[in-house]
Order: structure tokens, then C-alpha cells, then sequence
């Protein structure tokens, strides 16, 4: 459980863009167009990283800002919202095939060498394993009467195994939010 938690540590630190996968879901008969404000709620868990939840927390408040929702008390807010991060370990596993040699033996009549004819490619398959984490992001918006999700954005990338300096983790951090945020409605 303690590694999960250092694991936790490096979420969001992807490998870049070309891996980015993101979802977005609301509910298609929530009226959007009346909240105008929010309170963002996360509870620290033992052995989380609290420089990066405290990341995603303040690029969470940029993204909502700037499309013009305000922020108040838990009490007060139109809407909640919630975070988790989630680190797997993943694998894929894939045979590489590779020609090691030439058969001089084959089928008679054909073309080739050797007594025989024919002759072939001496083929071996050798199973290959990639390892990696997956990190995923996920933000949640509840309404706060009905304590039901209505809208939901999820990320997930490839973590990257680099270290990155803390202005590298922050600037991505706040890339990553913005790019799953930018599908919640804009107020005006």
C-alpha cells in the first residue's frame, strides 16, 4: 500500500503528449447554466504526495477561474469538485521474430541450394515484455444537493521514468488540467 503512495508521487510526470488519452462525460439533462460558483474538496490520504495534489488542486481553481466560475465555501458552492489519481502497472507483451539462418534443406524441385531444392529461412520467435506505470487522473463536478456526478473529465498518460524539476512537474500538471477541463461549460 506504501508503494502505491510512492508511486503517487510521480503521477502526472507523463512521457509527453503523443500518450494522452482524454474522456469527458456530463449529464445531458443537467442545467449548467445557473451555477456559477464552486468549492474544490480533496482530503490528503497517508502517504500521498501533497505537492502534487496540491498542484492539480491550484490548476483546478485556474481552469474554473478563467471560465468565469467563482470560488466559496463548500457550504455555498454550486458545485463540488473532486479528484483521484491512480497508478497501475502495466505490460504488453510481443513476440519479436528473428531469421538467425538459412535452411539448405527443403522441398524437392524447388529453387534453392542444397541436395533438395528449396531451402528456407530458420526463424525464432522471442517473446519480449514492456513494463510501464499508467498514471490517471480523474475530476469529478457533484452537485451538491443530489451528491451526484455531473460532469466528469479522466486523463491518462504513460508516466515517464525522467525526473523532472518542480517547475517541470508544475507546468505539466497545469497542461494536463487544462486540457480536460477545457470541456466543462464556460460560464459568461
Amino acid at each position: 500500500m506504501k508503494l502505491f503512495f510512492i508511486v503517487v508521487t510521480t503521477v502526472l510526470l507523463f512521457s509527453g503528449c503523443s500518450t494522452l488519452q482524454v474522456d469527458v462525460d456530463y449529464d445531458r439533462d443537467y442545467d449548467f447554466n445557473g451555477k456559477i460558483t464552486y468549492a474544490v474538496v480533496h482530503n490528503d490520504k497517508e502517504g500521498d504526495n501533497t505537492l502534487v495534489n496540491d498542484r492539480i488542486i491550484k490548476a483546478i481553481k485556474s481552469n474554473l477561474n478563467s471560465r468565469n466560475y467563482m470560488e466559496v465555501d463548500k457550504s455555498q458552492a454550486d458545485l463540488i469538485v473532486v479528484f483521484h489519481v491512480h497508478v497501475m502497472n502495466m505490460s504488453d507483451v510481443r513476440m519479436d521474430y528473428q531469421q538467425i539462418g538459412y535452411s539448405g534443406y527443403g522441398y524437392g524441385g524447388g529453387w534453392g541450394y542444397g541436395p533438395y531444392g528449396g531451402g528456407g529461412a530458420i526463424v525464432v520467435a522471442r517473446p519480449s515484455t514492456y513494463r510501464w506505470k499508467e498514471g490517471k487522473l480523474v475530476i469529478d463536478a457533484l452537485d451538491p444537493k443530489t451528491k451526484k456526478v455531473v460532469w466528469r473529465g479522466t486523463i491518462k498518460d504513460e508516466l515517464s521514468r525522467n525526473s523532472s524539476s518542480a517547475e517541470e512537474k508544475t507546468a505539466y500538471i497545469n497542461k494536463v488540467v487544462a486540457k480536460v477541463m477545457k470541456e466543462i461549460p464556460k460560464k459568461i
